[in-house]
Parts: C-alpha cells; sequence; structure tokens
C-alpha cells in the first residue's frame, strides 16, 4: 500500500512539471510574438527614460506639433504709464520652451555667434557646474524629447537605455551626459534650443544670489559676460530706481522660490536695428549723450524678451531665461495697436522709474509722432535724423 501511495504522488508531481513546463514555453512564446524587433536606432517611445524627475513637473507632450507652421508668440506689453514692478505672471513648465517656423535659422545664427563672438556670449564658472548639469540632463532627456517628439528623440544604437537625443531638424546627435566643463556644456544648449540661460547661485557668504554662468547669444544693449561673478542688486545697478522699487522685493523672492513653480514676465524696447545680437547699444546711462542718430521705419524693431524663472530642484540654482522677439512697425500698426505703442512711449515719463525714458532710449525713438502731413514727406525719404525732431512721436500719426 505504501508502494502504492508513492506511485500516486510520483505521477502527481510528474504531472505537475509537465504543466509548468508547458505553460512556461507558451508564455515564452508569446512574448516573443508579441514583442516587435527593436531597429538600431530607436525611439524615445521604446526606450527607457532613464531622466531624474524628483523635483519636476509633468510635461505634457505635443506629439503633432508642426514647428515649419507655427507662428512666433505675439506678446504686446503696451501699457500708458510704467511702473517699475516685478511684473511677474504665474506660468507652467509646458510653456519654458517654445518652438516656431524660425527654430534652424535663429539656432544656426546662435552658433554663428558664438564662434565669432565666444567671449561675449559664454561664460562661466566651475561653481555652476552641478547647476547646468543638471539642467542640460532634464532638458535633454526629458523635456525636449517629451514636449516635442516631432522635433526631438531619445535613441540607441542597440540596448533599451537611450544613448543620445537626436534632433531630427538638424539630423544631429547630442551626448545626454554633460561635458566636464560648464563651458562646453552651455555652449551645447545655445545651439539646441532659441533661448538665453542665465545661472544664479546663492552667493558664497549667504546673501543673495550670483551669476556664474551663462550663454547669452541675443545680448540687449550689454555685454552680460561682464556681469559673471556679479550679484543680483549689483547687475541692476545701471537700471533706474532699481535699488529703491525693486532690490529687495527681488532679493526676498529669490530667496523663496519654490522648485516646480515658473514665473514669467515681458521685457521691451523699440530698436533702430534688426539685429539680434546687440552688446552694447540699446541703454542709454547716467551721464551718456543722446546720440545724433538715424532710424529707417523698414528695420527698426520692437523687441520684447519674453523671461521665465525658476529654481532648479536639485542645486538649488534659479535659472533666468529669455527668448527674444522682434516685431516690424508695419506688423504693430497692422494689429491697430500704433497709438498703444505710442502711449507706451510717452507713458516712460510718468509712473514711479522716470528714468526709463533717458535709460529706453525713448530720447531717440520718442519722435515717432507728428501731424500726418509732415509725417508722410518723411516717410517718402524712409531715412531720416531721430534728433532733428522735438515733437513727441510720430508713431502716433504713422501707426
Amino acid at each position: 500500500m505504501e508502494s502504492n501511495i508513492i506511485l500516486q504522488w510520483s505521477s502527481i508531481w510528474s504531472t505537475l512539471f509537465c504543466c509548468i513546463g508547458f505553460f512556461s514555453g507558451l508564455a515564452l512564446l508569446i512574448s516573443k510574438i508579441q514583442k516587435p524587433l527593436r531597429a538600431p536606432n530607436a525611439t524615445k517611445n521604446q526606450l527607457k527614460d532613464v531622466s531624474c524627475q524628483d523635483g519636476y513637473p509633468n510635461v505634457e507632450p505635443l506629439p503633432d506639433f508642426d514647428w515649419k507652421t507655427t507662428e512666433p508668440i505675439k506678446i504686446r506689453p503696451f501699457k500708458p504709464k510704467y511702473n517699475l514692478t516685478m511684473s511677474i505672471q504665474e506660468a507652467t513648465v509646458n510653456e519654458l520652451i517654445e518652438m516656431d517656423k524660425n527654430y534652424l535659422d535663429r539656432i544656426m545664427l546662435r552658433r554663428k555667434l558664438m564662434e565669432e563672438h565666444p567671449n561675449t556670449v559664454l561664460a562661466s564658472e566651475h561653481s555652476v557646474k552641478l547647476a547646468v548639469d543638471e539642467f542640460y540632463t532634464w532638458l535633454l532627456r526629458h523635456y525636449l524629447p517629451v514636449r516635442y517628439p516631432s522635433m526631438f528623440q531619445l535613441q540607441s544604437s542597440c540596448g533599451n537605455e537611450a544613448e543620445f537625443l537626436k534632433n531630427l531638424v538638424t539630423d544631429e546627435e547630442l551626448p545626454l551626459s554633460p561635458s566636464q566643463d560648464p563651458w562646453d556644456t552651455l555652449k551645447i544648449l545655445g545651439g539646441l534650443v532659441d533661448d538665453d540661460f542665465l545661472f544664479l547661485m546663492p552667493s558664497e557668504d549667504g546673501d543673495g544670489f550670483t551669476l556664474k554662468g551663462l550663454v547669452t547669444c541675443f545680448p540687449n544693449g550689454f555685454n552680460t559676460s561682464k556681469k559673471l561673478n556679479m550679484k543680483l542688486r549689483d547687475i541692476h545697478k545701471p537700471v533706474p530706481s532699481y535699488k529703491e522699487k525693486l532690490e529687495k522685493s527681488m532679493d526676498r523672492y529669490f530667496q523663496k522660490l519654490q522648485p516646480g513653480k515658473y514665473i514669467k514676465r515681458a521685457n521691451w524696447t523699440i530698436t533702430t536695428t534688426n539685429q539680434l545680437f546687440t552688446a552694447s547699444g540699446n541703454h542709454l546711462y547716467e551721464g551718456e549723450d543722446i546720440p545724433q542718430e538715424k532710424i529707417d521705419i523698414e528695420i527698426a524693431r520692437v523687441r520684447v524678451e519674453r523671461q521665465f524663472l525658476h529654481r532648479l530642484p536639485q542645486s538649488g540654482a534659479i535659472l533666468f531665461s529669455f527668448k527674444t522677439l522682434l516685431y516690424t512697425l508695419p506688423e504693430i500698426k497692422e494689429e491697430g495697436l500704433g497709438d498703444a505703442l505710442a502711449d507706451t512711449i510717452d507713458g516712460l515719463h510718468n509712473g514711479n522709474a522716470p528714468g526709463f525714458h533717458f535709460y529706453k532710449r525713448a530720447a531717440n525713438y520718442g519722435v515717432l509722432s507728428m501731424n500726418a502731413q509732415f509725417a508722410h514727406e518723411v516717410l517718402k525719404q524712409t531715412m531720416f535724423h531721430l534728433t532733428d525732431f522735438s515733437m513727441p512721436s510720430l508713431i502716433h500719426f504713422w501707426l
């Protein structure tokens, strides 16, 4: 009887092992059938995203985005009275990097400027490496391929982990790991997106924030690299009324800004040139004379900076970024905003910081308004001396 029991258990275990073997083989066969073969250069969706998302909000994808047909964003920060305030608005991470039809031309220009003016548009201290590396890693591993999958993809030559970011617009492969020198990493960033970046680190003495790294291919009237190692308050010393109106509140705001919060604002001026790289000339400082200058209506631009501010969660650095937008005067006219722009120029005299009228060179372009009959004669000549006229503005008539 005992031998019969043993034989029965032996038969049961034999049957059980056969079943296990059968179902294991079946599962393996199904997995092979269902799992597609990966091409040598796999797309981001087929790869493991190894980016660290701690402290970063989710990014909303734009799977059908077409950069070639997307017009640049329009910003019209026109107000009849200028008051010096922070003028900030809450934003989202999705707004941080905007793409448009100028993308390819802009990044080609940026790369050219970095080769021609490296000491003006690039600067860094080694202490900024942690912050630059953090932003670079997040931007390439997560933000760009998630937000704009039609333009950027994480790819690999083999395996299931991403090895590089493929720029589908330029057909380039970019390393996911930052360079040893933050200067080199900043240069890659400067040629990848149409935004300028300034990294401010907590000051070593515990008092405020200090600029430690930057890539600014489109400076607005001054050499940004000369501001390296300056505190926020010292960078703004030439700005009229900054010390009295903004210094303390700006320092407090920077100190309290939390990771995951994105802030935006707009800065504007009128330039007598259509050039994006202007390392001097867009501002007037105390003691300077108003220059004799000509303006070509077709070349003059309304220049707006779309500015963003946020704190990097791992390094604690504050990243100030901006995208420069240029609008023609005829464009403003066609939108019916000529009077609004003229009132904005005249409004620089008013408000709590009248020194901005001089600082923004309104003494130059403020002649954009006179009576229509005289202005039509001026426009026939296209070019005229700004300082030939004392009346407040050609814009009221022309726009």
